[in-house]
């Protein structure tokens, strides 16, 4: 079964961000793209294309672009019309940084919600012990008022564990809503640079800076 990508890919190790672009739409049908700028790589390519992608990366270098049209295959390496297609997919550039931000965000609440659950598990086994003191008291071998004092700690304890776990559940809360506009400017970059690439592959092809390859 093919595997479909949609990516943007930064070659030298930094963070992976997915494009969500829709697949684009027009008379002459954009298949599957990819654009090479130095180490980075942004486009949506079918698992199929790889060798190819590869051999291509080999033969044209860091600064390419290629696209599926009309089931051809097309290499542009104009520099004008390269630039263009970075221009077009600043939007994305953009929504990569946001998106960044919000991961970072993400991770706090995580490891603010890891502190809170070790919390947790120290209530839990104090609470246990308790109820084994409890047990005792229950045949008659511990005192009632120092199983009280257990559990009143154990209790002033979990109150503590409730009021962080609060404290990480309104900061999830802003995390969601910076992903819903984080999500939102996804939808409109997406439209935007549909659009864009579209008209520029066209155009490539029109004006013979596209070249067939095989």
């Amino acid at each position: 079964m093919a595997r479909y990508r949609l990516a943007t890919i930064l070659l030298s190790g930094a963070p992976v961000f997915f494009l969500a672009v829709a697949a684009l739409s027009s008379s002459a049908r954009i298949d599957r793209y990819l654009i090479v700028s130095g180490d980075s790589m942004s486009g949506s390519w079918d698992s199929r294309d790889e060798p190819h992608l590869k051999e291509w990366r080999s033969r044209y270098g860091s600064h390419f672009a290629w696209f599926r049209q009309d089931g051809r295959d097309y290499i542009i390496d104009d520099d004008h019309t390269l630039n263009a297609l970075q221009a077009a997919m600043a939007p994305q550039r953009e929504v990569n940084g946001r998106q960044a931000e919000v991961n970072r965000h993400q991770e706090l609440a995580n490891r603010q919600q890891q502190e809170v659950n070790r919390c947790q598990n120290d209530v839990n086994r104090a609470q246990d012990g308790v109820n084994r003191q409890q047990s005792l008291v229950n045949r008659g071998g511990e005192e009632q008022s120092r199983v009280n004092q257990l559990q009143a700690e154990v209790n002033r304890k979990q109150q503590g564990v409730n009021s962080e776990q609060d404290k990480v559940n309104r900061e999830q809360a802003v995390v969601n809503k910076e992903q819903d506009v984080v999500n939102q400017l996804q939808t409109r970059a997406s439209a935007e640079i549909e659009k864009a690439l579209q008209t520029l592959f066209d155009s490539a092809r029109r004006q013979g800076l596209a070249h067939e390859v095989h």
